[in-house]
């Protein structure tokens, strides 16, 4: 017990001294990868260092989190010279997942719009399909009529 008071009273004292850290978080090192934040100069003691450390959460967080794919991306994903149709649409599938916020009729559009011709491009094109689930299922469709 008297080591723990003895240890509040040093912490303390270092708090007065105008030292925002105890010396124990103060004397912990660096890991050997870790790279200071460009976004965000050393704290220098000048400024409220409560302030100081919000803004280095806050950009901590907003850094940290992956961003998300936009509708935009589904235009870089056409339809290769090579590729099958139904291989076009499991890669079309795959980028869908990384885009949250995709609308189906959007979805449906970009898709038919980066399909190369063919039968599949000409069915959907003839009767209009509203769901991405239903282009995949035309497209089995049209392997199925294909292989047989």
């Amino acid at each position: 017990m008297v080591e723990l008071r003895h240890q509040v009273g040093k912490e303390t004292m270092h708090a007065e001294q105008g030292i925002p850290f105890s010396e124990h978080i103060m004397a912990e090192e660096f890991p050997a990868h870790f790279l200071a934040p460009s976004y965000l100069p050393a704290y220098v003691g000048t400024t409220d260092v409560a302030k100081h450390i919000r803004k280095f959460e806050n950009t901590t967080l907003l850094h940290s989190k992956n961003d998300q794919k936009s509708v935009i991306s589904l235009f870089r994903v056409k339809q290769e010279d090579n590729e099958t149709p139904m291989a076009y649409a499991q890669r079309f599938n795959t980028t869908i997942l990384e885009v949250p916020a995709a609308h189906q009729e959007v979805i449906v559009s970009i898709f038919t719009q980066r399909l190369r011709g063919g039968p599949i491009f000409e069915s959907l094109d003839k009767k209009a399909v509203f769901d991405f689930l239903d282009v995949l299922a035309r497209a089995r469709k049209y392997m199925n009529l294909e292989d047989a």
